[in-house]
């Protein structure tokens, strides 16, 4: 009996006597290898192990999850897996990465590997010795240097698929003739064998079409040449064994998983809806998806049973398409417990930044505010603690508030179901989460106070729209009336001819330092402002009034400019 015919025998017969599970039982592969006893199974967990294995006899190693467990060498000059002096060994369910030599095997016999991925081995994905007797079937071999190297012609190679390899199969011995024991595998693109050719018996050639090989989805899409060519039965729909590692007896019958999919909140008229979007799987046999859901926290099962008012449990079978609208939900918002806390309410320039505690169970939070009460203005701000509330007056005082809010989160994830009587779906790997629905509502927090104002000690430079240094240090803000005052007079007389230009471009190469000093004490402060008074009047008389005032002013100051000189003796 070949190892293959006695693998289906052990898998048709009694369970093992005990499986040893990686990591959930074990940290590691070779952990339970080293602890299993005859006739027991180590099944390894989807993940991505770093491990150099050593096989036993008798102690068959499989992948839960052949797309998503993941084997790679910790040592890459060692191979990933070794199977040597023992009898009775079956590998398979893995994808085998980052290796120099993916398996290999020595002086061992009834050995099976199937159902494996080899991508990318840099010498060879599978090195076997002149005294072994090996069945390597429905694996796909991707990218390889040498994908099988042989010592001896006891090595069938049946429903495998060959891609992108620089050498398929290759012998220790010249005098193995290449199409020795090989038989309906599929071919493509390979370095020795031409675009479409193949070694052995029962060639299928022509791009496999594998549905996503940069996220090492192996499986087949429709009207792949490699589907039903292969010699036995597939386990997945009963049908001729496909070849690659998702045919024949003893394949992984799980559709590639999908990722979280996309949610909308659909809700309208008092309904609440909830538009679930996601990508197809390509996979041939894929025929419909299920949308599962629930409200219940992360972690817990997909148990929800409101959708369609109460006539959809989860899962819901949304048949062969790529979107899902569960409507008619019933959310129940969480009730808060307290009230958040406002920590702080920084002021800057026509702004407010709020930080506030967040609560428990919460699922956003809304700012109130306004001048004489909180209630004056509402704002939604989402889930954060902290937010700046923009368009505020400066110089005008505010009062501000914070209260959360919670809504109903509805988990949701989308499962791929093959289209056999069996449904074999695929594992959830992702959710999304989104809340929906009216919420409940928590108390207000405390209220703070704060006066938007410019902050700076000076504003900027005029070329970017500034004002006047001084001034500003001076009064504190460049918004005070008496700043706007100087800043209207600069543009409107010292800047529209060439004195005045030369007189501002002068002001603000030295002012600068001067107004930061000055920003630091708040004596000089009021000395200053006491000086520049005069001169505001002055502006504003100017800024302010119309051409016949402006002209008495002018004649004034002229006559008493003629009348201090003639106090003065100095000559007309």
């Amino acid at each position: 009996m070949s190892c293959f015919a006695l693998c289906l025998a052990l898998a048709a017969g009694p369970a093992p006597a005990a499986t040893l599970v990686v990591p959930t039982s074990y940290p590691t592969i070779q952990n339970a290898i080293d602890a299993a006893s005859t006739a027991d199974e180590v099944l390894v967990e989807p993940g991505t192990y770093r491990e150099n294995l050593i096989l036993r006899s008798s102690i068959p190693v499989r992948g839960r999850e052949t797309a998503r467990t993941l084997l790679a060498p910790q040592t890459d000059t060692l191979p990933t897996v070794r199977i040597g002096l023992g009898n009775d060994m079956h590998f398979s369910n893995f994808i085998l990465i980052g290796a120099r030599t993916g398996i290999e095997v020595s002086s061992s016999t009834d050995v099976l590997i199937s159902n494996v991925v080899f991508e990318g081995a840099l010498e060879r994905a599978i090195e076997v010795g002149t005294s072994s007797t090996v069945e390597l079937r429905n694996n796909v071999f991707a990218g390889n240097e040498v994908a099988i190297r042989r010592g001896t012609p006891n090595v069938e190679i049946v429903n495998n698929v060959f891609t992108g390899n620089d050498t398929t199969v290759t012998s220790l011995n010249p005098q193995i003739d290449n199409d020795d024991n090989v038989d309906a595998n599929c071919w493509f693109s390979n370095g020795d064998t031409g675009l479409n050719g193949g070694y052995g018996t029962g060639v299928a050639s022509g791009d496999p079409l594998f549905v996503d090989t940069a996220n090492r989805d192996y499986h087949l899409r429709a009207t792949s040449p490699c589907i039903d060519i292969g010699q036995g039965t597939d386990v997945i729909d009963g049908t001729a064994a496909d070849a690659g590692a998702y045919g024949g007896p003893l394949a992984d019958l799980r559709p590639y998983p999908l990722p979280a999919p996309t949610l909308s909140d659909t809700s309208a008229g008092g309904v609440v809806s909830v538009l679930v979007q996601w990508p197809a799987n390509t996979g041939y046999l894929v025929a419909g998806y299920g949308v599962h859901y629930a409200q219940t926290p992360p972690g817990g099962p997909y148990d929800g049973s409101d959708a369609g008012g109460g006539t959809l449990p989860s899962p819901v079978d949304a048949g062969n398409l790529t979107s899902f609208t569960l409507t008619e939900l019933a959310p129940s918002p969480p009730p808060l417990v307290g009230a958040t806390v406002l920590l702080a309410a920084t002021s800057a320039n026509q702004s407010v930044t709020l930080t506030w505690q967040s609560v428990a169970a919460a699922t956003g939070y809304r700012i109130h505010y306004g001048v004489a009460s909180t209630d004056e203005q509402e704002s939604a701000v989402g889930n954060v603690t902290t937010h700046t509330v923009g368009g505020l007056a400066n110089g005008t005082t505010y009062r501000f508030a914070v209260s959360a809010e919670a809504r109903a989160s509805y988990r949701v994830a989308v499962t791929a179901r093959d289209g056999t009587a069996s449904q074999h779906e695929s594992a959830i790997v992702a959710e999304t989460t989104l809340a929906v629905g009216d919420p409940s509502v928590g108390a207000l927090s405390n209220e703070l106070t704060a006066l938007p104002q410019f902050v700076g000690a000076y504003p900027l430079l005029p070329d970017e729209g500034g004002g006047c240094f001084i001034a500003t240090a001076a009064y504190g803000a460049d918004w005070q009336a008496e700043v706007q005052i100087l800043r209207d007079f600069r543009d409107r007389y010292l800047l529209t001819h060439g004195p005045g230009r030369q007189f501002v471009a002068l002001y603000y190469r030295w002012s600068p330092a001067l107004a930061a000093w000055l920003a630091e004490r708040d004596g000089w402060r009021a000395a200053v402002r006491l000086l520049l008074t005069p001169f505001v009047a002055l502006a504003l008389l100017f800024v302010g009034s119309g051409v016949v005032a402006k002209t008495a002013l002018l004649t004034a100051l002229a006559a008493l400019a003629l009348l201090v000189r003639r106090r003065r003796g100095v000559p007309q």
